[in-house]
């Protein structure tokens, strides 16, 4: 099955990070397409052990990593690219989106 979730990447010192801001799922890598790519291998391996109560959870909003970082590390990040991906995953249950 193949999903499509949006995608962010920040340049930072030394790399790139990369989110998943509708599933609260983050990555990293050395250059723009290393970080998608990490991302999406981070999605994948995140949903083929989630379950739906989860999912759900995750893709309603109520979820949010930002309270979790700190003001003066956005500072240091530039957003270089939003984009969509495309994930390919087994679930173990039909998503509702």
């Amino acid at each position: 099955m193949t999903l499509q979730f949006k995608a962010e990447i920040y340049e930072e010192a030394g790399g790139y990070a990369s989110v998943c801001p509708e599933l609260v799922i983050a990555s990293c890598g050395d250059t723009i397409d290393e970080a998608r790519a990490m991302l999406i291998e981070a999605i994948e391996l995140t949903l083929e052990d989630m379950s739906a109560e989860e999912y759900e959870f995750r893709v309603s909003g109520e979820m949010s990593a930002s309270s979790d970082i700190d003001d003066e590390e956005l500072v240091d990040s530039i957003l270089v690219e939003t984009s969509v991906i495309d994930v390919d995953v087994e679930l173990p249950f039909a998503p509702a989106r």
